[in-house]
């Protein structure tokens, strides 16, 4: 948000109090707009949900493993791992595949690009990652070089 006017020094600003609603440029009610292309996000959500899958499956397999050292859970996990891998890599190409409208960066795949101030990340995760995760959660994600909140169920609106 770009401020439409220009605060006087010195005065005080309350945290409590509302903000003047002159003071910043219209923006949609809940913040996010809506995704014109949907195709590549969902893509990306689905190979990274089933990377997840897998590598919740191997870390259980891992332990199962450690602890009973069976040769059917040998397998299982060799299988497991080799999954892992190879969404990772299929996850990788489709998450560099989904663009941000707006500034064309890809906010499903973390760089080192300088990040926008409204950028969130999750603390352990990148920002990718964290995207990623908002993505599969609710179906919404913020650009983290734009700083745009987009939503993929929100419908383009017939009047832009």
């Amino acid at each position: 948000m770009l401020p439409t006017k220009s605060i006087p020094p010195g005065s005080t600003t309350n945290l409590f109090s509302p903000p003047d609603p002159t003071m910043y440029r219209k923006q949609s009610a809940d913040g996010y707009r809506s995704l014109p292309h949907k195709r590549p996000f969902l893509a990306a959500g689905f190979i990274a949900m089933i990377h997840y899958l897998a590598l919740i499956t191997a870390i259980t397999l891992g332990f199962i493993l450690v602890q009973e050292g069976q040769k059917k859970v040998t397998y299982a996990f060799i299988a497991a791992v080799i999954a892992v891998a190879i969404s990772w890599l299929f996850g990788f190409f489709r998450r560099s595949s989904a663009k941000c409208p707006l500034c064309k960066g890809t906010p499903l795949l973390d760089t080192q690009a300088a990040k926008h101030k409204k950028a969130y990340r999750a603390f352990p995760l990148n920002y990718g990652t964290t995207a990623q995760i908002s993505l599969l959660m609710t179906h919404r994600f913020r650009c983290m070089y734009c700083g745009t909140g987009f939503d993929l169920l929100r419908r383009p609106s017939k009047n832009r």
